[in-house]
């Protein structure tokens, strides 16, 4: 490689390339490359400036502080999720079932994001739309208002606890630990219990261990959406009509999460 050239005395000094104006968007987008590479707990107001070549101080100006750039990390992230073209109330439970699934695929797709979803309300314009579809599909179904609003909630920790444990399996494989092992190793644990104190678990080691990830969270929902069937009214020929009254008295009047993805 050659050496570069002195510059000429009397030219006027080449000043440094202008880096691209700070913006928002920019400190966004460069917020995710940084949770794509190192995973939530690395994405901080230092780290993202160090990656765009400027100070923290520098990003106070268009982000208040390192909470406000978790919810616009977030609703960065949720924007990828896609949704149906329209609510389809004859097949409401395969629609929650697929935009459960595509919510999970973007967010496994990002890391441990999940955790900044995890008691947080839905606020972006990405997350109020996905929680707008959905409850309109619930209540075109003809749930209570009062349950479709719980049943949220609901959905939502569903969604975030099983992408948040996808994550720690991820960062697993990630460090070398081979999975299949894993669960050959924890089947040989569950056989060798004693009979006598440990019956069920050991007489079914082959049963607790069977089903991959997709089966197990295809699972949940189905047994998520049974419950709220049980809550349509009887003319609709599905579920069992528990009033309103029943399905909400035993809940807490605190409104405490949402739908994020």
């Amino acid at each position: 490689m050659s050496a570069q050239m002195p510059e000429i005395p009397w030219h006027k000094p080449r000043k440094a390339e202008p880096r691209q104006p700070l913006s928002r968007s920019l400190i966004v987008e460069t917020a995710v490359r940084v949770l794509d590479a190192e995973g939530l707990a690395g994405v901080t107001m230092r780290r993202v400036a160090q990656e765009l070549g400027t100070g923290p101080a520098s990003l106070y100006a268009h982000v208040s502080n390192k909470e406000e750039l978790f919810e616009l990390l977030l609703e960065r992230v949720v924007s990828e999720i896609r949704l149906p073209p329209r609510p389809e109330p004859e097949r409401w439970k395969e629609q929650v079932t697929e935009i459960c699934f595509e919510a999970q695929r973007v967010l496994t797709s990002h890391r441990d994001v999940s955790l900044v979803s995890l008691g947080s309300i839905p606020l972006g314009e990405s997350q109020l739309t996905i929680t707008e579809f959905l409850l309109d599909l619930l209540l075109r179904v003809g749930l209570p208002p009062q349950v479709a609003a719980w049943a949220l909630d609901g959905l939502g920790q569903l969604i975030d606890t099983d992408a948040y444990e996808a994550s720690v399996y991820s960062e697993r494989i990630a460090r070398g630990t081979d999975i299949h092992q894993y669960f050959g190793q924890l089947h040989s644990f569950l056989l060798a219990l004693p009979t006598d104190r440990f019956p069920r678990l050991q007489g079914m080691a082959d049963t607790m261990v069977t089903g991959d990830g997709d089966e197990r969270y295809a699972f949940k929902i189905e047994v998520f959406l049974r419950g709220l069937e049980s809550y349509l009214p009887t003319d609709t020929g599905s579920g069992a009509g528990t009033s309103t009254h029943d399905a909400t008295r035993a809940a807490t009047p605190v409104a405490r999460r949402r739908l994020d993805a």
